[in-house]
């Protein structure tokens, strides 16, 4: 059975270092215009929209019914929302401001600590395989999106980030309330069993490191601009 830094963890990870490594030179060198950008954009959206839909009937299939369809996480609702925002949004929309980086970093806490690799025998499991995949899309498209400046970080446009994930609960709340979720967004239960980290937790921490590194972006970019 597959579990945490095993070699079927371990293999992914190299093989998605490698795959991401490849499309970002791929796309800075070959690709110089803003429509060539956004044309990379919405087919990385397309994808991602494809990953998560995957992942959603494996996990209706396999486990949760029909009735669940609706991603419950903040992974998965960053999914979705990133891929229909990258298929629809213009560059550097005020949504991005928090998409981008609830997506990125929900995909790196979950390549460093895939809870659910061990679900069954293999990795390649329907609901297993699928759930890596979409946190790894939605990672290198959210890398992409700066890395080429679709999305421009800048502590200016911090403010993006907390009614963001204001609207994250809302969802959550819909979902539980109106749908009959037994929680979601973590609203009742923290992300990791005995840890007080529930959503009011998760969000200040975040909301204090975003600002601190759009202190740092905006410093290094300042610097570089002048030299």
């Amino acid at each position: 059975m597959p579990h945490v830094y095993g070699i079927e963890h371990i293999l992914y990870l190299a093989a998605f270092l490698a795959v991401s490594a490849a499309v970002l030179t791929l796309v800075k060198r070959r690709v110089r215009t803003e429509r060539g950008v956004d044309l990379v954009i919405r087919i990385g959206g397309a994808i991602l929209l494809l990953c998560i839909v995957w992942n959603r009937i494996a996990i209706a299939i396999l486990r949760d019914g029909w009735d669940s369809l609706l991603p419950g996480s903040f992974c998965g609702a960053s999914s979705l929302a990133l891929a229909l925002a990258a298929l629809t949004l213009r560059r550097d929309h005020p949504v991005f401001h928090c998409l981008v980086y609830v997506a990125w970093l929900g995909a790196l806490l979950t390549h460093l600590y895939p809870d659910f690799i061990g679900q069954a025998a293999t990795i390649w499991y329907p609901m297993t395989i699928s759930g890596l995949v979409h946190h790894s899309v939605a990672m290198l498209l959210a890398t992409l999106m700066i890395a080429t400046g679709f999305v421009r970080p800048a502590l200016s446009k911090w403010r993006h980030l907390p009614l963001g994930l204001a609207l994250y609960m809302v969802y959550g709340l819909f979902l539980v309330t109106a749908l009959g979720y037994g929680d979601a967004m973590y609203i009742y239960e923290p992300i990791l069993a005995g840890t007080p980290f529930t959503w009011w937790v998760l969000g200040a921490i975040f909301l204090v490191l975003q600002a601190a590194f759009l202190v740092a972006w905006d410093r290094i970019r300042t610097r570089v601009a002048r030299s």
